[in-house]
């Protein structure tokens, strides 16, 4: 084995520890704690830009790699908005998590494309194997609710 597979098997060994020692959290606990302050300003504004004009200007400024993942959020973003407005909740909530699922797997896709970091690649790909598998469960849950 060289240098490269023994990093990567002790990457994929410490996110399998750090999965065991997650599951057993409650998900409104991981739901509800706060982003860390490396995750940008939080007081941050679009000094009354659309959502596509902050991007645009954002990603005209920035290096290939973020270009492209700040592209992923304004469709992401819309047709979550657009999900909200289905009549019943269940409905909003499956029609807004699709674009959601939809735009993971968008940014995973631009991480396969400009990361060379071994497991950002490995996630990235678990991200689109588990958001394709949901993805195709909610377009089944609306074809059966529309019925």
């Amino acid at each position: 084995m060289n240098y490269v597979q023994w990093g990567a098997a002790a990457v994929l060994g410490a996110a399998f520890v750090g999965a065991l020692v997650v599951q057993d959290q409650p998900a409104s606990l991981a739901a509800t704690l706060p982003l860390p302050d490396i995750c940008g300003d939080a007081q941050a504004n679009h000094g009354g830009m659309s959502m596509q004009e902050h991007i645009d200007m954002m990603a005209g400024n920035a290096d290939a790699g973020h270009a492209a993942l700040l592209q992923t959020m304004e469709p992401m973003h819309s047709e979550m908005m657009r999900g909200m407005t289905a009549a019943d909740f269940q409905t909003a909530f499956v029609c807004s998590m699709i674009p959601h699922h939809q735009g993971a797997v968008a940014m995973a896709q631009v991480a396969q494309q400009y990361s060379n970091d071994p497991w950002i690649l490995m996630f990235a790909q678990e991200i689109i194997a588990t958001q394709q598998v949901e993805i195709a469960e909610m377009q089944a849950w609306l074809a059966r609710a529309s019925n």
